[in-house]
């Protein structure tokens, strides 16, 4: 009997023990990866996000009133006590001197009531499922955004990292030609002076980077807001070809917020319905004992409420006027999609055009300006004044080639944001 209690003991210390590691493990916050890619993050959003969390509890919410909906309603029992002289002076027992009414009854929905509200109820899951993947649409493009802003702070570290140590090469040449005398020392003092712009550049990057490294981290729903990682990603230019037509009717498709909307349309539909059947009563049969002093007889019949002024019109007006209120809604929602869709088409075209100009023409021209200048001042036909500016030239254009870079394709995911589909 001891070794039966010793093993039972140690079967249930073993069941709990796992039971708290499962729980411990579910709920540990994400672990980011050294290196995140941008399908990782979305993963890693998509499990862990406190909103996205938040809003699938509304699912569990809608799902609870399904169930609700389904219930019976409760019979009904009624013990009622009469007729016992109790103000007299010798009333007498209490269970031979009463009228004792004992009854039970059970309502009965007719109509249709409780699979209409049923139906409704399942609707409303309907919209509560459409209006979390529109939050996730939402926050899908958030990450998006988000990591490449990443990005974008790491290309313009990686940047400003090379501008300062080409400036630091022209500040070495620069030191062995005035310790040979070729140039004065405040020449000289003018260009180690120079290099401060340059080396806060790359302060204010190093910075950015940690900031966007921080949103990122607070958008995955990570704990440790300080976590090393690297993202993987570049800025890279990827053209976009197809037809505006073409995505705006998949737009007016796959937008979940539309088509949220549309399922509420339904939704007001059957709730007209239930409404309806509200306006009849429901009938509740009974069945009882009643004691009347010495006598035992059977009480039995219907209760039925009769429908002659009150038959529910109001609410059934309402839920009406509902339906053509979310159906107009439909068509405020369809006619911002397209537009919506349209203009991130058009951002997306001009942003397209800016990166081709950039790298066509001002990338090139800048880039062959900057080494004409480092060659001329090296050799003494540039004077220092000429060569910042190219230098600056240089580094302006970069900058915004990076930026024209970062718009193009936050503009695609935008567009596929507002499309409702990745492409």
């Amino acid at each position: 009997m001891n070794r039966m209690s010793l093993a039972s003991k140690l079967l249930v210390t073993s069941v709990l023990a796992i039971l708290v590691l499962s729980l411990a493990h579910a709920q540990a916050p994400p672990q980011i990866p050294t290196q995140l890619t941008l399908g990782l993050a979305t993963e890693i959003l998509l499990a862990n996000n406190p909103t996205i969390l938040r809003e699938r509890q509304n699912i569990a919410m809608a799902r609870a009133g399904v169930t609700q909906a389904r219930l019976r309603p409760n019979p009904e029992f009624e013990v009622t006590s009469e007729s016992y002289p109790l103000f007299e002076s010798n009333p007498g027992p209490f269970f031979q001197n009463n009228e004792l009414i004992v009854r039970a009854g059970q309502p009965i929905e007719i109509g249709g009531k409780r699979g209409k509200r049923t139906r409704v109820a399942e609707q409303e899951v309907e919209v509560t499922q459409a209006l979390l993947q529109d939050t996730i649409r939402q926050l899908k493009l958030e990450l998006q955004t988000r990591y490449y802003r990443v990005v974008l702070a790491k290309a313009e570290l990686e940047l400003a990292q090379q501008v300062l140590a080409q400036f630091d090469e022209i500040i070495r040449i620069n030191r062995l030609r005035y310790q040979q005398g070729e140039i004065s020392g405040l020449d000289f003092a003018r260009i180690e002076t120079e290099r401060r712009r340059f080396f806060d550049d790359v302060v204010s990057a190093e910075l950015a980077l940690q900031n966007t490294k921080t949103a990122l981290l607070e958008l995955l729903g990570a704990s440790d807001l300080s976590a090393v990682f690297d993202v993987t990603e570049t800025l890279a230019f990827r053209p976009l070809s197809i037809p505006a037509e073409q995505i705006q009717e998949q737009a007016l498709l796959a937008r979940a917020d539309l088509q949220a909307r549309r399922e509420q349309v339904e939704r007001e539909r059957r709730q007209v319905a239930v409404e309806k059947s509200l306006g009849v009563p429901n009938i509740t049969p009974f069945f009882g004992y009643k004691r009347n002093l010495m006598d035992n007889t059977v009480a039995f019949g219907v209760r039925w409420d009769l429908p002659l002024f009150n038959r529910n019109q109001g609410e059934v007006a309402r839920a009406t006027a509902r339906v053509d209120q979310v159906g107009y809604e439909v068509k405020r929602v369809e006619l911002a999609v397209r537009s919506e869709v349209l203009q991130a088409y058009q951002a997306v075209q001009a942003e397209e055009r800016r990166v081709r100009a950039l790298e066509s023409v001002y990338v090139q021209s800048a880039r062959k300006a900057r080494d004409i200048a480092q060659a001329s001042y090296r050799l003494g036909a540039l004077d220092l004044i000429a060569f910042l500016d190219a230098e600056r030239a240089y580094r302006e254009t970069l900058r915004g080639y990076n930026q024209a870079l970062f718009a193009h394709q936050v503009s695609i995911y935008q567009l596929q944001a507002a499309v409702g589909r990745e492409f």
